[in-house]
């Protein structure tokens, strides 16, 4: 890219060259008097080194005044803001050229009103103060997206600070740079200046950060990985990976919830944003994560539609594999407890769907007459001792379908689908699942991984015979999250 530059006119020219011969005291008048208001606007057209064209002009801007103002006037120029915090030494902010305060030379040379440029006088050491001067603008209703921070100016701590400041905040630091150098005074050559965006430390140390999202993404915890990359969308020139991060890890969080409509909405637009900028800025994660959302966004459109009263079992059964995906995902994420809970919701839905489309029971009100006469009861007393063991007593069907009265009546009324096998590992489902530290109890028993995984495969294989036309597995893939990988070693 190559560096912008001002084209002087004949009339600026010949005052750069007088400027040349002088010295530094007369160098400041000259600038000042004749030089600094024509170029200044010349200056304002250039376009901001380092930036992208999309980087909009600041509202505010906060620049270090040292015994050179002429950064600061150039940078005002170039911005025009809405507010200016000029932050300098008792002795910067009092200094005169030609007669004229600083203030006063701001505004001219910008073309600004002088009112807008509030000046705040820094101590010795004066990194706090500055710290504070900053925050404390940018609490009156500046975004710091809004705002650039300018630290051209001003002794090396200050300009430090500054930036640093700008830096946790999230304002782009910005400096107006030159290119030829007076050597003999020290300063930039009059009218060689131009403005320019220091680099983000964040475009190198952001992987960091990513990795802290990617993390939290991948063991589940969404609102943890949204918030870490919202944080740091605030703080990047180029938001839009952090972004579609931040979309992705609330459209997640959304379904993990439950919250199917929500879910697909926040999702489709991380979609968007993958599909319009992960190439151009080279996402590492985002190839792999595309196919997977592809396959999630036609699942959750399925989900939507479920209503309470399914018509069928094609239609009732995403739901179920839904949950079973959940489960397979919070054992992974070692979340053995909520893996427990969502199986043995997983099995209680399933039966309870089977007996609704199989036998007309509803599973809140169920008419029990209409399945009276198809019952053994000896099996039906054989499946409820093995569902709870020596405790077993024979009771009249009445109340709502649950787990263990749903388990012995699908076990009685179609022991191909449920079968006397099945019956050991639900009670043993039920069993862990009673014991966890969301159940009953006063000490809980939290589920080891290999009560997990039983279960997990005893479920699986009940749930499998339902699925005849479109395997088990193939289903579980479009319910599965992404995990998310790809960023450089730092």
């Amino acid at each position: 890219m190559d560096i912008p530059q001002v084209s002087l006119p004949a009339a600026l020219q010949a005052i750069q060259q007088r400027w040349l011969q002088l010295h530094r005291k007369e160098q400041d008048e000259l600038y000042a008097q004749e030089f600094a208001a024509p170029f200044a606007r010349l200056f304002a057209e250039l376009p901001l080194f380092g930036a992208s064209p999309s980087l909009p002009k600041p509202r505010a801007l906060v620049s270090v005044l040292g015994f050179s103002w002429q950064p600061v006037a150039l940078m005002a120029a170039w911005c025009r803001p809405e507010q200016i915090l000029l932050l300098g030494t008792e002795d910067s902010l009092r200094q005169m050229v030609a007669g004229e305060d600083i203030q006063s030379i701001i505004a001219r040379v910008a073309d600004i009103d002088r009112d807008i440029i509030d000046k705040r006088r820094i101590g010795d050491p004066g990194e706090t103060d500055i710290y504070r001067a900053v925050r404390d603008f940018l609490s009156t209703g500046i975004s710091p997206r809004e705002a650039f921070i300018d630290p051209t100016g001003g002794k090396k701590s200050m300009s430090a600070s500054a930036a640093l400041a700008g830096f946790v905040a999230g304002a782009a630091l910005v400096y107006v740079d030159y290119k030829e150098y007076h050597g003999s005074n020290r300063i930039p050559v009059a009218g060689t200046e131009y403005p320019r965006l220091l680099a983000n430390p964040l475009e190198v140390f952001g992987d960091l950060e990513l990795r802290d999202v990617f993390v939290a993404f991948n063991r589940s915890d969404f609102d943890e990985a949204e918030r870490l990359a919202r944080k740091l969308s605030k703080r990047l020139y180029e938001p839009r990976e952090a972004e579609a991060l931040a979309e992705l890890a609330a459209g997640y969080a959304a379904w993990d919830r439950f919250t199917f409509c929500d879910a697909r909405k926040r999702l489709s637009e991380a979609d968007r944003l993958i599909t319009g900028f992960a190439s151009m800025g080279k996402w590492g994660w985002a190839t792999d994560v595309r196919e997977t959302l592809t396959a999630n966004l036609q699942a959750l459109e399925t989900l939507e539609k479920i209503n309470r009263t399914p018509a069928s079992l094609d239609e009732g059964l995403p739901l179920v594999i839904w949950y079973l995906a959940a489960a397979q995902r919070m054992a992974g994420a070692e979340k053995f407890s909520l893996a427990v809970l969502l199986l043995y919701a997983a099995m209680e839905r399933f039966m309870g769907l089977c007996l609704r489309i199989e036998y007309g029971l509803d599973d809140e009100q169920p008419d029990y007459a209409l399945i009276q006469d198809q019952i053994d009861q000896k099996s039906f007393d054989d499946a409820g001792k093995k569902l709870v063991g020596k405790g077993y007593q024979r009771r009249e069907l009445a109340g709502p379908l649950m787990f263990t009265n749903s388990a012995q009546l699908l076990a009685t009324l179609d022991p191909a689908l449920l079968k006397p096998r099945d019956l050991g590992p639900m009670c043993g489902l039920a069993t862990t699942r009673n014991k966890c530290e969301y159940e009953h109890g006063f000490l809980p028993r939290v589920p080891t991984r290999d009560n997990v995984e039983k279960s997990l495969e005893s479920v699986k294989s009940i749930v499998m015979r339902r699925c005849q036309e479109i395997p088990l597995e193939t289903r579980l893939a479009s319910y599965r999250f992404p995990t998310l990988a790809g960023t450089q070693e730092p």
